[in-house]
Order: structure tokens, then C-alpha cells, then sequence
């Protein structure tokens, strides 16, 4: 079994970045309505049957999940594998929407960590929440609401703008707490600090790489994969803990929080400062595999994580695209 790193489109790992979404949109909105009038049974079956019609259309899509069964499981799965896979992340998506009008009655929501941000919160302080595209923050965003923690998501957006327009109308507070990077932005990078002053917490993700983004390659799931070092040089300079945190999906209505003590500050020193981001890309990377082998269908890296650092990127198919950078 070939699980080398694969020679192909060198724009494929940075897809996420660009890729314009597509008429699932349309579906996502039909299924809005339907749960709104029959309830979110009903609105799940449409959303597999979306997904049914998207691993069916999608032969990138189906290519890049049985690599990664076979790194994450060691086995390459069949069709409807590959169909439960997607289905898990059209639920999660159509959770999203349910979530952010906080219809948080509707799941069971487990917290593990919890007493890491009410010490933070008691404390005033702030801290950088690092998670990855693993699972969903959506559950963690109405956790936090309801425990009054300030919690503020950091990303990129502008490859889902339908979803984050949609969850503005279901909830017009929602974009208040989303900071929306843009190359050369420094304006944001200001308020991040000042919210951070604040005693307020930054969650963001740390495991797809953008545009022109700086790169670690690690081993991850048995082969070399680019990581960015963007957030742990952003962290190196908000001097601030870090926390790694994750929101678990598991079928029909639970939301597994976690929440655990990653480095007090991250530090760089400037004589070994890439043997120093190596070290912190290589734990997280680490921590991260783990839990990717615990739940592999909470995996929502749609394209082939294990592609040579891409140099460009141009529109392509996107699924993905509804959980955002860091949103998720």
C-alpha cells in the first residue's frame, strides 16, 4: 500500500483557500426550511441526501478521503464509506445553523477541560484556543455563550461567504465575535491583541495551509505534511497560553468540547527559532493524529493533505468551504 506523499497538482492543498461554493448551498438553505417546519430529522435526510449527490459528483473528493482512511485507518474504504464520511460533515454543517440560532436544546454537549477557560475567565485572562478542521466550533461558540466566556474566531472567510451570510440572517450577533483575516491586514492583528488584553480568548486553527503561508513539513498519519507556522508566530507574539481545542461530532446529536493546557508561551528563540517552531508544529501535529484516529470522520480537509506546499491556487470544488477556516 503507497501511502508516499502524492506527486499531483501542487494547488490542490491550498483549494480551501479559493474554492467557490457550489449549488449544495441550495440544498443546505431546502433543508433549513424543512427542519424549521417538520424538525431536524427530517432536515438530516436531506442533507445525506446532498452528500449522496456530492460523493457521487466528486472523484477528487473520493480520491483524497481513501488516502486518508488508509493513513488514519490502514484500510481504503468502499463507496459508502466514503458516503458516511461526507454525510457526517453535511450534519455537522446543518448543525451549524441550528447552533448558531442556539437551539442548543436539541443536542448533549460533554465538556472535558471546562475548568481550563472558567480558570482563565475568572482570572481575566486571554488566551489562543488552537484547534484544526477536525470536528466543529459551533458547538464550542454556544458553550462558551452560555458560560459567558469570550471566545472570538480568527480565520479566513472569503471562501464561505454564502454560509457566514446565512448564519448572519439565522443570528445577527454572529459575525460580532468572527475577526476575518485579509493578506497585509495588520488592523486586525491589533484588535487580536487588545482583545486578548482584555482578558478575552482567540480560537483558530492550525492546521491548513493559505496562500504564501511559511510551512513546516512533520509527520503526520505516517507521511510528511506542511503545516503553517503562521499561529505559533503569532502566538511567539502575543506572549499568551495556549489551549488546543476540539468540538467531536458523534451521531445523531452529540458534541464531544475538549480543552487542554498546550504551552504557557511559546517562545523563540532567534538562534534556534525553525528548531523551535519544528518542535511546536511536531506536537501539535502529534495530538492531532491522535484524535483524528479516535474519530476519522470528523476529519473536514477536503483535499489532499499530504500534496507539496502549493506555490498558487485557483477555484475548484468545494464542499468544505461551508466550514470555513477555523469556524467549522
Amino acid at each position: 500500500m503507497d501511502l508516499a506523499p502524492r506527486e499531483t497538482d501542487p494547488h490542490e492543498q491550498a483549494e480551501w483557500l479559493t474554492a467557490r461554493e457550489r449549488g449544495t448551498m441550495f440544498g443546505f438553505r431546502l433543508a433549513l426550511g424543512i427542519m424549521r417546519l417538520t424538525g431536524r430529522t427530517a432536515a438530516r435526510g436531506l442533507a445525506s441526501m446532498i452528500a449522496l449527490y456530492y460523493t457521487l459528483g466528486s472523484a477528487r473528493v473520493r480520491r483524497v478521503l481513501r488516502d486518508f482512511h488508509a493513513r488514519a485507518r490502514g484500510e481504503r474504504p468502499g463507496f459508502w464509506a466514503l458516503y458516511r464520511h461526507v454525510r457526517t460533515f453535511a450534519h455537522v454543517v446543518l448543525d451549524r445553523f441550528l447552533l448558531t440560532e442556539q437551539n442548543g436544546d436539541k443536542f448533549v454537549i460533554t465538556r472535558d477541560g471546562n475548568h481550563h477557560l472558567t480558570a482563565l475567565h475568572e482570572a481575566g485572562a486571554g488566551a489562543l484556543l488552537m484547534g484544526a478542521h477536525h470536528g466543529s466550533y459551533e458547538a464550542m461558540r454556544l458553550s462558551a455563550q452560555q458560560e459567558r466566556f469570550r471566545i472570538n474566531i480568527l480565520g479566513y472567510f472569503e471562501n464561505a461567504r454564502m454560509v457566514n451570510e446565512l448564519l448572519q440572517e439565522l443570528n445577527p450577533t454572529h459575525s460580532e465575535r468572527v475577526i476575518a483575516l485579509k493578506p497585509g491586514d495588520a488592523k486586525q492583528m491589533i484588535r487580536v491583541k487588545e482583545l486578548l488584553e482584555q482578558g478575552e480568548l482567540i480560537a483558530m486553527a492550525a492546521d491548513r495551509v493559505g496562500l504564501n503561508d511559511k510551512t513546516i513539513e512533520v509527520d503526520f498519519l505516517g507521511a510528511p505534511a506542511s503545516f503553517p507556522t503562521g499561529p505559533w508566530i503569532l502566538a511567539s507574539v502575543l506572549r499568551c497560553p495556549v489551549y488546543l481545542t476540539f468540538g467531536i461530532y458523534e451521531a445523531p446529536n452529540v458534541y464531544h468540547l475538549s480543552c487542554e493546557p498546550f504551552v504557557e508561551q511559546v517562545k523563540l528563540p532567534r538562534q534556534r527559532r525553525q528548531e523551535a517552531l519544528r518542535e511546536l508544529v511536531e506536537r501539535y501535529a502529534a495530538r492531532l493524529e491522535e484524535k483524528v484516529r479516535e474519530s476519522p470522520e470528523n476529519w473536514f480537509n477536503f483535499y489532499d493533505f499530504w500534496a507539496p506546499r502549493p506555490k498558487a491556487a485557483r477555484p475548484a470544488p468545494a464542499l468544505q468551504s461551508s466550514q470555513g477556516s477555523a469556524a467549522s
